[in-house]
């Protein structure tokens, strides 16, 4: 089908198959029908508090299906959320609501924020908000990330591209209505791309509230998870748990395990290509920023060992020198 504004694809999830798992954290889940109607709710008692088109909401919030309702919320309103730690030190937090000017910040005390709209955590909008659908709406920009990057400063980056996806077209190398695991937290670019990948093409996404080694592969066995994100500290705590508990799991569901978020070790890449297989093994690069970006799998890595690999279709990157001119490959 054409591409169509979140809020749509998952209305159009729900009525297919509503009974349907969207999304697993812990020992809860939320059904495609839950995830649709509890948004629905959520996004009229945003809209209440001032959230609208081109609206950025701050959403400090853990690992949560909360978390997953509110940015649904957010993106039915045509707004941007903006997710962060919901663990940060105020002065950090400050800084980047300095630069963010959120129309609300969901997560915090109203006592943190007097002079912003804000809801606590586990905030529950009144039951006699409707939770039926909502004016179609695309989001113009479909979030923003933050990042420190080299300065130690806070910096938002905005992703200009518009909350557009097609229900029945699996992305990223996903399968069409798999099972995702997301073990890193939502509020870095490379486990919320993931998570909404996942739910908005029809799979269940299984999301971790803490990365721990040995539960990652319980969690990979128990739900035959078959894409998974991982960054390279993970892989090197799984890789250190003693053979006998990392052998013990079955991960035969497993298609793909995608690196990124920091520079992959050699030895740490032969070991994940021994033990799994070179086809089950990539690498990406440039998520964040949504520049350009790379991909690279196993069979590649092994011919160019260190490589992050080269552009998928549609993208290119250049290195040019200061005036404009390219530098040579």
């Amino acid at each position: 089908m054409a591409k169509v504004s979140y809020g749509a694809a998952l209305a159009w999830l729900a009525q297919e198959a509503p009974g349907r798992i969207a999304a697993i954290c812990g020992a809860q889940s939320i059904t495609r029908r839950e995830l649709d109607a509890r948004s629905n709710r959520l996004a009229r008692a945003y809209q209440a508090l001032g959230v609208g088109p081109e609206s950025r909401v701050t959403i400090a919030l853990p690992n949560s299906l909360e978390f997953l309702v509110a940015c649904m919320a957010v993106w039915k309103l045509g707004a941007s959320p903006q997710p962060i730690s919901a663990r940060l030190p105020p002065k950090e937090r400050d800084a980047i609501l300095e630069l963010s000017q959120p129309a609300l910040i969901a997560g915090v005390r109203a006592a943190d924020y007097p002079q912003l709209a804000s809801v606590p955590p586990d905030f529950a909008p009144s039951a006699a908000l409707s939770d039926a659908p909502l004016p179609d709406v695309v989001p113009q920009r479909v979030r923003t990330m933050t990042s420190g990057g080299s300065t130690g400063r806070p910096k938002l980056i905005v992703d200009l591209t518009p909350g557009l996806c097609d229900p029945e077209l699996a992305e990223n190398f996903m399968r069409p209505r798999g099972v995702a695991l997301a073990p890193g937290p939502l509020y870095h670019a490379g486990p919320f791309i993931v998570a909404w990948q996942c739910i908005l093409s029809g799979g269940t996404l299984v999301l971790m509230e803490r990365f721990d080694a040995e539960q990652a592969l319980a969690l990979i066995e128990r739900h035959g998870v078959d894409w998974v994100l991982f960054v390279p500290t993970m892989m090197q705590r799984i890789a250190k748990l003693p053979a006998d508990v990392r052998n013990k799991y079955d991960l035969a569901s497993l298609r793909r395990v995608m690196c990124s978020g920091a520079p992959s070790p050699v030895w740490l890449k032969r070991f994940w290509i021994e033990w799994l297989g070179a086809e089950k093994i990539y690498e990406a690069y440039g998520g964040t920023e949504r520049i350009a970006g790379t991909v690279i799998d196993g069979v590649e890595w092994l011919a160019h060992p260190g490589s992050v690999g080269k552009p998928p279709p549609g993208r290119m990157m250049r290195a040019q020198r200061a005036d404009g001119t390219l530098c040579a490959p």
